[in-house]
């Protein structure tokens, strides 16, 4: 080997050892940059046929744990699934208030219940009265502000769903013009190192938003797919778009009929122009936007439900009365005649019958917008019972022509009529039949304050104008969003002597208990069933108890919620942690091991240097001889 080869082998190793300088210097600078993976510099010895002729380097490369990388992008996904609905459960459960404790929801319906026995025992009082009056404004106020923070969140979660589409569709057409670049790489070449960090980094920030699956290909450009497998990036980037609502309001909820839905969808455009319903298709069920779907259109809708079934259970404890029937006339057939002068819509009548030696019962509500028609039997909480809905503005003529064609689809052999006037007379098949109808009743919403009885409609629906409030099912239906609506009567405000008055003529004096008592009685002895749409009970067992009780479940409820999302935070906490702490100790920048590494290099090149003076040196000595 001669002294230009000597001087040739040198100077390569300088210049490897400058490039690989480089990549130290990159790495250092890079430290806390985050994304960023150490660098090395791959090189190889230059071989002619047996003999080394010097080192040249070949490309930068880092080192990248995919299979830790893929765990850590779907666990990244279910973190922020769990993380935002961790944020506003324990808002939820913040807004009712610890149970017992100042601001919580039963503790201010406890306060109405205490100024409720306070009257029983001095109903005279003029302060007693008022107080039960302004604990019930308390009571509707709470209500409605619950109702307005529920729907604040659920704005929330709307916005954020707009902001995470942006930043998903950002990422996406960033990604695809990496792939672009990516893709001019010749067959066999290494994709370089820092584009690959940038490509990761895109990826990265969608897996927050949701779960997916990433095949890369030979030459570092990728194609992502959601886990159910539609193409988010191949070839070219799809468009996600939302529709992004305002003002959401308890009734704007979300449908598969884009002309009754209330809330934005996602719709994904592929390139080809056909669109996709993402939501619709249940493909949005991890990352953040999963968690924002979940809350938007499912856990704030259940809250709001469940306040609006404690308002509707309010409401009609102090204003429903009972509407007896009277026997028909002798048979057979037998049954029982009731008046449905005072049925509002909404309101129902109860029939209790033994077929066949089996009892059941039949739900007649009164139903005035055709549309909703018939009625399905889980409108009542009674898991056990047929429902029948019917309109009587035609006429109870009309009405029980109606529910005779009913009772026939269901196979029960009664019969209803319409005897004379608001009547309803409901029989057996006649003696010896198959049939015996045992008791009919009517459960009416009384609207009058005096002379109808000791109930009272002190709660009302106070939408664009104060009405009595039912349950009525028509159109949307109002008891969705009542709590958003529910208030004190303005008449019982404007005169607290109606506590106490119930009738007029003789007038009720103000220290009769009677109506206190029985308002009383109604909020903390009546036993009701409360929906099982909910979410508390279910449908074969639905929640029993007082309306205090219902209140109380309800707050132990959202706690349980809340820390139950808490804990599954923490946990899956727990597994991204491990997850990036293996993922970083494979890929950060080390310092000690980059200054280790510089001063190897310094050696390195202090020693390429070294061979390279002497190989001069002998040069000169060389031409001197001359």
């Amino acid at each position: 080997m001669g002294l230009s080869s000597i001087l040739n082998i040198a100077t390569s190793g300088l210049g490897i050892t400058q490039s690989s300088l480089d990549i130290v210097a990159r790495n250092i600078a890079n430290t806390d940059t985050p994304g960023y993976t150490a660098k090395t510099l791959a090189q190889e010895n230059i071989i002619s046929g047996n003999v080394s002729l010097g080192v040249r380097g070949l490309d930068v490369r880092r080192t990248v744990d995919q299979f830790i990388q893929t765990q850590l992008r779907s666990e990244s996904a279910a973190l922020g699934d769990v993380e935002v609905r961790n944020e506003f459960l324990a808002r939820i459960d913040q807004l009712l208030g610890q149970p017992g404790g100042p601001t919580g929801l039963d503790t201010i319906l406890n306060q109405f219940v205490q100024s409720l026995q306070e009257l029983a025992s001095t109903p005279e009082g003029f302060p007693t009265r008022a107080a039960v009056v302004g604990d019930a404004q308390v009571m509707a106020q709470q209500l409605r502000q619950l109702s307005q923070d529920v729907q604040a969140m659920r704005q929330q979660a709307e916005d954020s769903l707009a902001v995470a589409i942006d930043e998903v569709n950002g990422a996406l057409s960033q990604l695809e013009t990496i792939n672009q670049t990516l893709g001019t790489q010749g067959a066999g070449q290494v994709p370089p190192a820092d584009l690959l960090d940038e490509r990761d980094k895109f990826i990265d920030l969608i897996s927050q938003h949701l779960d997916l699956r990433v095949v890369e290909d030979s030459n570092g450009s990728v194609s992502i797919f959601t886990r159910s497998g539609n193409a988010l990036l191949e070839g070219r980037a799809v468009s996600l778009s939302f529709d992004h609502h305002g003002n959401i309001t308890p009734q704007s909820l979300y449908s598969d009929v884009p002309a009754d839905r209330g809330v934005g969808t996602v719709t994904l455009t592929a390139s080809q122009g056909y669109s996709i319903d993402l939501i619709r298709n249940g493909i949005l069920d991890s990352g953040r936007i999963g968690g924002l779907i979940e809350l938007r259109d499912e856990t704030l809708v259940d809250l709001q439900e469940q306040l609006d079934e404690l308002a509707h259970s309010l409401a009609l404890s102090m204003s429903s009365k009972t509407v007896a029937s009277t026997a028909a006339p002798a048979g057979p057939p037998d049954g029982f005649d009731i008046d449905t002068a005072e049925l509002l819509s909404g309101n129902s009548i109860t029939v209790n019958y033994t077929q066949n030696g089996t009892p059941g019962t039949l739900t007649i509500i009164r139903v005035e917008d055709a549309s909703k028609l018939p009625l399905s039997n889980d409108v009542t909480p009674d898991p056990n019972d047929n429902v029948v809905g019917v309109s009587i503005t035609g006429g109870v003529g009309a009405a029980a022509t109606a529910i005779n064609t009913a009772l026939t689809g269901l196979g029960l052999n009664l019969v209803a009529s319409n005897p004379a006037g608001t009547t309803l007379r409901f029989v057996d098949d006649g003696g010896g039949g198959t049939s015996d109808v045992d008791a009919v009743s009517a459960r009416v919403t009384a609207t009058a304050l005096q002379d109808d009885g000791s109930q009272l409609p002190l709660f009302v629906d106070g939408g664009a104008a104060s009405t009595p409030y039912s349950g009525s099912l028509d159109f949307i239906g109002q008891k969705l969003g009542f709590a958003s609506r529910i208030t004190v009567n303005d008449l019982v405000v404007q005169d607290n002597e109606l506590l106490v008055r119930y009738a007029s003529t003789p007038l009720t004096p103000l220290g009769d208990s009677t109506r206190p008592q029985e308002l009383l009685d109604r909020l903390t002895d009546q036993s009701f069933e409360f929906s099982a749409t909910t979410g508390i009970g279910n449908e074969q067992n639905p929640f029993s108890g007082t309306v205090v009780n219902f209140a109380q479940r309800l707050i132990s409820y959202q706690s349980g919620q809340a820390g139950q999302a808490a804990r599954e935070m923490a946990a899956q906490d727990v597994v991204v942690t491990a997850l990036k702490e293996r993922f970083t100790s494979d890929t950060s920048v080390d310092i000690n091991h980059e200054l280790t590494q510089l001063i190897e290099l310094q050696n390195s090149f202090a020693a390429n240097a070294r061979i390279i003076q002497v190989a001069d040196e002998l040069f000169d000595v060389l031409f001197r001889s001359f």
